[in-house]
């Protein structure tokens, strides 16, 4: 996983989002908002410094999102999954790339009945 993608695209939302609402925030007055320092702010927005969760929570509230809204899907590539802990360790690093590119194409959610019929009539 690459933490700084994640923190970059929560920042991004965060920062999107103040200036779309009417009438627009100021960084220093969601971080007023917020409890936190201006300098912090900027520095969420921009994914130079980490976000807790309860503070994703804090910021839907002020924002009017879900916290939800922040992440990136699992299935995104800048999330990129390292799948290295629950690998054999006896595999090479080619095999062990494979496995993790083929895991990182599947689904997240389960196919539907008809779609996993379809599948298999492929077959």
């Amino acid at each position: 996983m690459n933490p700084e993608s994640i923190y970059e695209h929560i920042g991004e939302v965060i920062r999107t989002r103040r200036r779309s609402l009417k009438p627009r925030l100021t960084q220093e007055s969601l971080a007023q908002l917020l409890g936190i320092s201006r300098a912090s702010l900027a520095n969420i927005e921009t994914g130079r410094q980490n976000v807790m969760v309860h503070q994703l929570y804090a910021f839907a509230k002020a924002l009017h999102l879900s916290p939800a809204d922040f992440l990136l899907p699992v299935n995104d590539p800048a999330v990129g999954l390292d799948w290295s802990g629950v690998m054999p360790a006896d595999l090479k690093p080619k095999q062990q790339e494979q496995i993790a590119r083929l895991l990182a194409d599947t689904r997240a959610e389960p196919l539907t009945e008809k779609e996993d019929h379809a599948k298999h009539a492929k077959r």
